[in-house]
C-alpha cells in the first residue's frame, strides 16, 4: 500500500511539473567565455536536480568504498566465529560420544567461539588422552599402504598388479 502511495505521488509530481513547464516563459543564460548557452528554466532546474542526484550517488559510492575494508573484516570475524561455534558443537558431540581425543582436538579450534570456557574445559579434559586404538591402527594401515618413496626403486615402468601377472 505504501508503494502504491509513493507511485501515485510520483505521477502527481510529474503531472504538476509538466503543467508548470508549459506556462513557463523563463530562460537561463550560461556564459563561459567564449561560449554562451541559453536553456529553458525548467531544463536548467532538471539539470541541476540531476547534478545533485549524481553528486549524492558518487559520494555514497565513495563512502561505501571507504567502508569496505571494515565490512570485509567484520564478515571474516563473523565467519570465523560461526566456524568456531560449529567446531564447539562438534566437540561437545564427540565428548558426549566418549571420544575425548577428538573432543579436545575440535575444542582447540573453538577457542574463539561464543563459549571459550567450555572449549577450554574440553581441551583440558582431553589433554592427557591418546587417540583410540582403532584410529591408530588405521593410521598405520594407511602408512603401510603408501610407498615411502616411489622414485627410490628407479623403476619407471608401472608396477604389475595381481591381474597383470603372466
Amino acid at each position: 500500500m505504501r508503494a502504491a502511495f509513493w507511485l501515485l505521488a510520483l505521477f502527481a509530481l510529474a503531472v504538476a511539473l509538466t503543467l508548470v513547464a508549459q506556462v513557463d516563459q523563463g530562460y537561463v543564460i550560461v556564459v563561459y567565455p567564449p561560449w554562451r548557452m541559453e536553456l529553458s528554466f525548467m531544463l536548467a532546474l532538471a539539470l541541476l536536480a540531476g547534478l545533485i542526484v549524481l553528486a549524492y550517488a558518487v559520494l555514497r559510492l565513495g563512502q561505501t568504498a571507504l567502508r569496505l575494508p571494515d565490512d570485509v573484516r567484520g564478515w571474516h570475524a563473523r565467519r570465523r566465529g560461526g566456524l568456531a561455534d560449529r567446531a564447539l558443537m562438534d566437540a561437545m558431540r564427540a565428548h558426549l560420544d566418549g571420544d575425548a581425543f577428538r573432543a579436545a582436538k575440535l575444542a582447540g579450534k573453538a577457542m574463539i567461539s561464543q563459549a571459550p570456557d567450555i572449549a577450554e574445559r574440553l581441551v583440558q579434559q582431553g589433554a592427557g588422552t591418546v587417540p583410540p586404538a582403532g584410529r591408530i591402527k588405521s593410521w598405520f594401515r594407511r602408512l603401510r599402504s603408501k610407498p615411502a618413496n616411489p622414485d627410490a626403486t628407479g623403476d619407471t615402468a608401472p608396477a604389475l598388479g595381481p591381474q597383470d601377472t603372466p
